[in-house]
């Protein structure tokens, strides 16, 4: 299991890396850690809401996707996640 580059980047800090998570088949929202910044754009779309339970501020709930248009925006943004996790940026 890789290791997380830094607590920030994770959704369980100091123990093993997971940068984002899905919430199941009937609620398709997620969790996922991005930088501070972009989390916050995406609030203000109305794309994200800090997660309730946040640490370092880096933790959000993107709503799930109604529509295929909608999928790959939130496809997008998990992919921003991973580099999130893989670099810091």
């Amino acid at each position: 299991m890789p290791s997380e580059r830094a607590p920030e980047t994770s959704l369980a800090p100091n123990q093993r890396l997971e940068p984002v998570h899905i919430h199941g088949v009937s609620d398709t929202s997620l969790h996922l850690c991005l930088p501070a910044s972009r989390g916050k754009e995406l609030t203000a779309q109305v794309w994200a809401e800090p997660h309730p339970y946040e640490d370092f501020g880096t933790e959000f709930m993107i709503y799930g996707p109604r529509t295929e248009e909608e999928l790959g925006i939130v496809l997008s943004i998990v992919d921003e996640s991973l580099v999130f996790a893989r670099t810091g940026n």
